[in-house]
């Protein structure tokens, strides 16, 4: 059997043995010499040719593993694997004392980790995660942009789940040193870093005060995305129970309208956007906007598909449109129980809770509880976690069953609340 995908020991290897061996492996008489060596210390025979192959003196395929536990036998381990955890290890605990006393990087440096998330190494992303923790608590928010203002966040192909996990891990950072009007104008400066902290991380908890709220008054000054900005302010609006301050914005969103290439979430704030002209010109629901919205949601690629329902349904089943919601939902292209993704579990929970809601409003207690087994409260991240409390708790409510611990939340969106108990 070949052992696939093990580059980087494969490297560390070859130099151990080099050590042991005492002088680099270069020709064909090395190999032989090595293969002498060997076979004395460990008992096992690994020809000259397979040797060559390994350290690249002629072409040849991965090694078997069988090899690989005779090479670290001879670097003192009992198999491959047991190397590999030792490497691993080796890894983390350089990786940590070279991190944590630390107090400059070089851009090279940065690039370097950077290129390390992109390729899925934790090591590397806890240690970005350390260092924006020291950044964020501890530096100057213009220095941020360091750390922030980088290609890799937006055209390095990361998943929007990875950067959200970043930006949540900061959340109560973000929330302290971004508290007040002068700081967010001040992270404002940088578009790019602005960007990263403020569309990672939409946060509802401080959307009526605090960041979120002051985030988006900065963000007022230079619209970049029509669609997000105004999307925001809607569900600002909404959760404050400022229904009337809503159409202004419900309009611009109408006027920028979308393209079939836009991210969802945006599509999402699109046919919100609708909703509320609709409502408030007609007092009711579009009969074209179920239509419209199912065809869109058809046609969205599956691992997309979660990111149309999470904003704009719990609202339409708040506001009581429980046989629209459940004609939506009745398609299953909404796919509840995604787990692709670390955010797109949490995104697919906001839609659970507006079926739940539409649910219990239609009388169907049994599939209410079915569903509510299946909710992942302890996994809701920090941006929608009190959100996500208020819907669970005004659903309850409406359920008979109240989920006092939920409480609080809900009184922190006065207008969901209303929305709830109309």
């Amino acid at each position: 059997m070949t052992v696939k995908d093990t580059t980087p020991y494969l490297d560390a290897l070859r130099a151990e043995i080099q050590r042991r061996f005492g002088r680099s492996v270069r020709t064909k008489t090395d190999c032989q010499h090595l293969e002498d060596q060997l076979f004395e210390a460990t008992g096992h025979l690994v020809s000259y040719n397979t040797l060559r192959r390994f350290f690249g003196l002629v072409p040849g395929g991965d090694p078997r593993s069988s090899v690989l536990d005779i090479l670290s036998a001879y670097c003192g381990f009992a198999d491959f694997s047991a190397y590999k955890t030792d490497v691993g290890r080796f890894s983390y605990y350089f990786d940590w004392t070279q991190t944590v006393d630390k107090l400059q990087w070089t851009e090279d440096e940065r690039d370097a980790l950077f290129e390390r998330i992109r390729n899925e190494d934790f090591n590397a992303q806890s240690i970005f995660l350390w260092m924006l923790f020291k950044v964020t608590t501890n530096e100057p928010i213009s220095s941020w942009s360091f750390w922030l203002d980088h290609p890799l966040w937006t055209e390095g192909g990361l998943r929007k789940a990875q950067l959200v996990f970043f930006s949540n891990t900061l959340a109560d950072e973000f929330r302290q040193r971004l508290s007040t009007a002068e700081a967010c104008l001040e992270l404002h400066q940088n578009p790019a870093a602005f960007r990263w902290v403020t569309h990672f991380f939409a946060d509802y908890e401080t959307i009526q005060h605090g960041y979120m709220a002051h985030a988006l008054d900065a963000m007022a000054k230079r619209i970049e995305v029509p669609l997000y900005y105004h999307g925001m302010r809607i569900m600002q609006h909404f959760l404050a129970g400022s229904w009337d301050s809503i159409v202004p914005h419900a309009r611009a969103v109408l006027a920028e309208g979308y393209r079939t290439e836009t991210y969802p979430i945006l599509i999402s704030r699109y046919f919100q956007a609708r909703f509320w002209v609709y409502y408030f010109e007609h007092g009711g629901w579009d009969p074209q906007l179920t239509n419209d919205y199912v065809a869109v949601l058809t046609s969205t690629p599956s691992i997309y598909q979660h990111l149309l329902g999470m904003e704009f349904l719990p609202v339409a089943a708040a506001l009581g449109f429980s046989a629209p919601v459940l004609r939506i939902m009745e398609t299953q292209a909404l796919q509840l129980d995604v787990r692709s993704t670390w955010s797109a579990a949490v995104d697919a929970d906001l839609s659970r809770l507006a079926f739940m809601i539409a649910l219990v409003q239609n009388g169907d207690l049994p599939q209410y509880e079915y569903h509510r087994t299946k909710l992942k409260s302890d996994f809701w991240y920090k941006a929608y976690r009190s959100y996500l409390q208020a819907l669970y708790y005004g659903c309850s409510v409406l359920a008979g069953a109240p989920l006092y611990d939920f409480a609080p939340s809900i009184r922190l969106f006065p207008g969901l609340e209303r929305a709830l108990t109309r």
